[in-house]
């Protein structure tokens, strides 16, 4: 079994698909951390602190995951934690475009990083956080994308968010 790893994302809300990839490395790894990002610019929908609170939620039954939020660059936080393997989540063929742009930045930036990439199974490949949000927006049932728990924290939230504001 290969040591520890981290699996970084917004998880703006945390998806059945996030949990997949979640649940499919913390069987190949010793110690996944799940690095939650304040990511500011994707605008999210909630708090890195309740983003936090809702994987760990999500991830209590799995005894070697760790869950922390973070504002950093993704390479300085694993250089500081001593972790050297990224798992990164593909869905997608645009998600892999994106993603290879990003290991081969962060492999610039720190040579023992090493990116290891998922893919999605099921439905849950074309399944992402800012799908989800817009579905709940208009009223449509989202709890079998997302565990029970915070769907009816994005329906309680969007139900308090004024309509003129776009929360996309």
């Amino acid at each position: 079994m290969l040591t520890h790893a981290m699996y970084p994302g917004t998880f703006d809300p945390l998806t059945y698909g996030h949990l997949d990839i979640i649940v499919r490395a913390h069987k190949i790894f010793g110690e996944l951390f799940l690095a939650v990002a304040e990511n500011p610019q994707k605008n999210p929908l909630f708090s890195l602190k309740e983003r936090v609170i809702f994987v760990e939620q999500a991830t209590a039954t799995l005894s070697n995951v760790t869950v922390f939020g973070f504002n950093d660059l993704t390479v300085n936080v694993m250089k500081k934690k001593q972790i050297n393997i990224l798992i990164r989540g593909l869905r997608t063929r645009s998600d892999f475009e994106y993603e290879i742009q990003l290991a081969k930045i962060n492999n610039y930036f720190e040579k023992e990083i090493e990116t290891i990439f998922m893919t999605s199974t099921g439905i849950w490949t074309y399944l992402s956080s800012k799908l989800v949000k817009e579905i709940a927006q208009y009223g449509g049932k989202i709890d079998q994308f997302i565990p029970n728990f915070i769907a009816e924290k994005v329906i309680e939230k969007l139900r308090n968010t004024p309509k003129d504001m776009k929360i996309l």
